[in-house]
């Protein structure tokens, strides 16, 4: 099985886990970052994970492409504020940090992603958008 991952505006193709877990630590290198996994060429046609990191603050955003349905991770729910995120195309988004979950966290469920061909990752609490 073969998924595109997409670093901050660079896609290349990813055909296993180690591939995969060489990438994940450039994405880490970066200070901040957008990263996508997808099954498809389009990240829109899904299913798809998304991780926007700024620091040590990170969230998911997962896309099921079926049924546009989608999904944001959910971390302390007590936290209070927002982070900015830096994405590909220069633009500078902000969401709660109520959603940040450990980069850790985030590292692996990008590989339960892709061992699982897609399926969204259980290991993280999910909020439908």
């Amino acid at each position: 099985m073969t998924m595109e991952l997409n670093l901050h505006g660079e896609a290349r193709a990813i055909g296993s886990v180690l591939a995969l877990e060489q990438a994940l630590q450039e994405a880490r290198a970066l200070a901040q970052c957008e990263l996508w996994l997808t099954m498809a060429s389009d990240a829109e046609q899904g299913p798809a994970l998304c991780m926007l990191r700024n620091g040590g603050n990170a969230w998911l955003m997962y896309l099921s492409g079926q049924d546009d349905l989608s999904f944001h991770s959910l971390g302390d729910e007590e936290a209070d504020g927002v982070c900015s995120y830096l994405l590909s195309n220069g633009q500078v988004d902000e969401y709660p940090e109520a959603w940040c979950v450990d980069v850790e966290h985030c590292q692996h469920a990008f590989a339960a992603f892709f061992r699982t061909g897609g399926a969204r990752p259980a290991a993280i609490a999910w909020e439908a958008d």
